[in-house]
Formats: C-alpha cells, sequence, structure tokens
C-alpha cells in the first residue's frame, strides 16, 4: 500500500505526493523545498513563500507519521508552519 503526504496549497485543491519508497527534504530556500526520491529518479519542488527550516521539520515529522501508521491510514497531512504557505508543486 503506497502512503502519501498531503501538502495544503493556497488558492487550489491539496496536493498529494506518493513517499512510494521514501522521499528526502533536500535544500530549503525561503521559496523553494527540494524532496527527493529515494531512488533519485524523482525531484518535487515546493514552491513557497517564507520556508524555513520549521517546514522542512513538518515534512519530515509527517513521513516518520505515515511511517508508524497502519496501511489504511495512507495519507499523512503535513502541517504548514505559521507565515510559511506552498503555492505550487513541480515535478522534474
Amino acid at each position: 500500500m503506497n502512503k502519501y503526504l498531503s501538502f495544503a496549497v493556497e488558492d487550489f485543491e491539496p496536493v498529494q505526493i506518493a513517499i512510494n519508497g521514501g522521499l528526502t527534504v533536500g535544500a530549503v530556500t525561503a521559496t523553494n523545498i527540494a524532496l527527493h526520491s529515494a531512488d533519485s529518479a524523482v525531484v518535487y519542488t515546493l514552491v513557497g513563500t517564507g520556508f524555513t527550516a520549521a517546514m522542512a521539520d513538518s515534512i519530515n515529522y509527517a513521513l516518520v507519521v505515515a511511517a508508524q501508521t497502519n496501511w489504511m491510514k495512507a495519507v499523512s497531512k503535513v502541517s504548514i508552519p505559521n507565515g510559511q504557505a506552498v503555492v505550487d508543486v513541480t515535478i522534474a
């Protein structure tokens, strides 16, 4: 059973990103956060405003929750810290 991270996106429906074999948080800037798939085949880029290490911590926490919950709870919601916002997600 696949697990997913769910991100609230401003002015849009929430976006779900498949965890598959794993995700790691890469570079964090004020406007971008890179999420790398475990096999390095895919890079998801969260585009937004005000990103800090707190957002990376929220993503890592959601990944831990996803790993620790049973297969029937397929979606782990990422809590967006105050003052930060996701406005787009790109896939490369």
